[in-house]
């Protein structure tokens, strides 16, 4: 079958389902970790039953069949009919990984494969219950019956499945009538009262079998005898006098009128019946005839009577039969938990747009900003109030239009926390270890070229936790710590940055072993470790090549991971840094902008070329005496508040032919930027402020340059390049 990817409503289901899919994937590990959650259960039937709806609509069978096993799972789980376990678990979740497999290959105009049938056997034999869904009939009665006698203890119980075995009580789908013979009643009698009290209750309602008529209904005098029995003789209030019968009669001419023959017999009516319960338990205190018996039959009517007796100690209450069938037909029901907190969902208004959509309107609004800042830079030569007033105006509009449309661009960062969960549910137990994650700060938002740029970092830093920091069960119960480890994410807003935290309660890292490792492997000499800080340190960590792992495996050991992540950061103009105690955990910051199409920068002039530095890497600006500069091992420093700070003229490094030597001013403009966990001034010539740039790609020519991230134009109409500080100081100061 061929995919036809133009088809709009193809294209809607993939959408749709897409979002149901990852909402799954969540919803599954919460699942493991809270199995009795009813409504979590019906969410989850709902969103496999749904893709599976689409799916069929489309005509994807393979699609159909696997959402369709997994629908038929959970349709028995929220039945209560079966339990959540570890291994049903990892079954669903490696459906959940086929389904993403096949819409990948749909996506790609290819008709999915079907599903391993191993993996559908394995589903057929997950929706089984665990019990079957009509039990027994003794089983059902017995189960009732113990459920009303009480201070019986297990050797009542036990007389009473042999009495109800002895009469031959039957409990089949389809009852033959709403009726139970004499037979069964009066093995009801036994088992409530023993055999003998039985025995007079026949008697009792034998004494007038001549009398009595051909159709089974029971005489006042049967009735009377009865009342005797249970409550001894003449102890009874009797039945009602007539003329409370026909005032009942009064109140409702029709069924006077319709049940004038049963008045004029021997057989009580129904409402007679009803008065004489109002005369037992006082007026409106009994539960009163079921609706659906419009007339008061032979031994179920006496029945109706034994349970109505709250005077009788060895009675509760006994279920009719026919209360008791539907117990079997619906056990979710009775099994549904009591949810301590509900979950409720927020259902808001959205439109779907196209990303690329987004993507021109802020090109737009980019180019916006950049004739904004021509008019501002224009305000300050033309002298007329008029003119500012207006340019001031659009300052105002442009930002406003600017934060709105940045807003659009924006995604929650849970939407690269929702991912972990399940990452980390399977490495934990692949390493044998436990491991509970918190998540915290997943409403914050993030640009989503950001979003989507940070999850390969993030997954890295997690499996390195979880795999270097987190210690086993038995190692962490002999250190004092509980045997379940954690590794907590966080993020929040920090001005215009966002701050992401991985942090573990593992064994922490030891930097000694860090600077050992290095020299083994040659990354460092002795002379250079031995005068590391602990920080520095740290940050071997981010050298290619470099592990701790002796042996390498599927998770680690390579030496490529922290390398990646600290590219992937840096190309973001982010920041990484390590914290760590030794013994108590580890914890990694990252600082990324809150967008990356526009940034605020600090805009400097080198002879007369403009260059722009990203504010997030600026820490403070000083008018210095260049004069006090030392040398110290060839590299020129200055002294600042006590601490050294290297000093670099960054005219040499962008400015062909120029040296330090030939700067004639005493006092220079200092920019002191942070790269990784260092502070460097950088001497420029000019400082002409702060401005927002738009970020232009450089050519093809150019792409790639060490220390440019991108060009922008100015307020005056003069293009500026942007310095990328990691690559710069690598490429120039290394």
């Amino acid at each position: 079958m061929v995919i036809d990817l133009e088809d709009e409503i193809l294209q809607d289901f993939l959408v749709e389902a897409g979002e149901i899919i990852e909402q799954l994937g969540g919803q599954l590990i919460d699942l493991e970790q809270s199995p009795e959650d009813y409504d979590l259960l019906n969410s989850i039937f709902r969103g496999f039953h749904t893709v599976k709806g689409g799916a069929g609509f489309l005509s994807i069978d393979p699609l159909v069949e696997i959402c369709h096993q997994a629908e038929d799972v959970f349709d028995v789980l929220r039945q209560g009919k079966k339990s959540v376990t570890p291994s049903l678990m990892d079954t669903v979740l490696q459906v959940l990984d086929l389904v993403g497999k096949m819409f990948d290959q749909i996506r790609s105009a290819a008709y999915p494969d079907a599903a391993d049938e191993s993996l559908l056997e394995s589903l057929k034999v997950f929706k089984v219950p665990e019990e079957e869904q009509t039990k027994p009939v003794q089983e059902v009665v017995d189960s009732s019956s113990n459920s009303v006698i009480e201070r019986k203890g297990q050797h009542e119980a036990s007389r009473v499945d042999a009495s109800l075995d002895h009469s031959g009580v039957s409990l089949e789908k389809e009852p033959r009538s709403d009726e139970i013979t004499e037979q069964e009643f009066e093995g009801l009698l036994d088992a409530l009262h023993g055999s003998s009290d039985s025995k007079k209750a026949k008697e009792i309602s034998g004494k007038d079998q001549k009398n009595t008529a051909n159709d089974g209904e029971i005489t006042e005098e049967e009735f009377d005898g009865l009342l005797d029995k249970i409550h001894g003789a003449g102890q009874h209030k009797g039945l009602p006098i007539p003329s409370k019968a026909n005032n009942i009669h009064q109140k409702d001419r029709k069924t006077k009128d319709d049940q004038s023959s049963s008045n004029s017999s021997d057989v009580i009516s129904e409402d007679e019946f009803e008065d004489l319960l109002d005369e037992l338990h006082g007026k409106g205190k009994h539960a009163g005839v079921p609706a659906h018996e419009v007339e008061c039959k032979s031994v179920k009517q006496s029945k109706e009577v034994v349970e109505q007796f709250p005077d009788e100690p060895k009675l509760k209450e006994v279920p009719r039969l026919s209360e008791v069938a539907p117990a079997i037909e619906e056990p979710a029901t009775a099994r549904q938990p009591q949810i301590a907190k509900q979950k409720t969902t927020k259902i808001e208004a959205t439109v779907r747009v196209d990303t690329q959509r987004l993507d021109n309107i802020m090109n737009l609004v980019g180019e916006l900003v950049l004739v904004r800042n021509r008019f501002e830079t224009l305000k300050g030569l033309i002298d007329n109030d008029q003119m500012g007033q207006a340019i001031s105006n659009l300052d105002v509009v442009t930002a406003d239009l600017q934060l709105a449309v940045m807003k659009t661009r924006m995604q929650p960062v849970k939407k690269v926390f929702g991912r972990f969960p399940r990452l980390v549910r399977d490495l934990a137990r692949n390493l044998n270890k436990e491991v509970r994650l918190e998540l915290r700060g997943e409403e914050t938002d993030l640009d989503k070229n950001l979003v989507e740029n940070l999850a390969d970092p993030l997954i890295h830093l997690v499996r390195n936790a979880i795999d270097h920091g987190i210690e086993m069960p038995d190692e962490r119960a002999a250190s004092g710590k509980t045997r379940e480890g954690l590794v907590m994410l966080s993020a929040f807003q920090e001005g215009d940055h966002i701050q992401l935290t991985i942090e573990d309660d593992g064994k922490g890292i030891n930097p000694g072993v860090l600077s050992r490792k290095a020299m083994e492997k040659g990354l460092i000499d002795q002379s250079s470790a031995s005068r590391m800080t602990d920080d520095e340190c740290y940050n071997l960590i981010f050298l290619p090549g470099f592990s701790t792992k002796t042996e390498i495996s599927d998770v680690s050991g390579r030496g490529v991971g922290m390398d990646v992540v600290k590219t992937a950061i840096v190309k973001m103009n982010g920041m990484v840094h390590i914290e760590s105690l030794e013994g108590r955990g580890s914890r990694v910051v990252i600082k990324v902008p809150l967008t990356m199409a526009i940034m605020p920068a600090l805009m400097v002039k080198l002879n007369d070329r403009a260059f722009a530095f990203p504010l997030s890497n600026v820490v403070e600006i000083l008018e210095l005496d260049l004069r006090k500069t030392s040398v110290v091992d060839g590299q020129l420093v200055a002294i600042i508040r006590n601490q050294a700070l290297p000093l670099f003229y960054l005219k040499e490094w962008l400015v062909p032919g120029f040296h330090r030597s030939q700067q004639e001013v005493q006092l220079g403009d200092v920019v002191v930027v942070t790269s990784g966990d260092k502070l460097i001034g950088f001497v420029v010539d000019q400082l002409m402020g702060q401005e927002e740039v738009v970020i232009k790609a450089l050519g093809a020519k150019l792409k790639g340059l060490p220390g440019i991230a991108g060009a922008t134009i100015t307020g005056d109409g003069r293009i500026a390049l942007i310095l990328d500080m990691a690559t710069l100081i690598t490429k120039y100061a290394a």
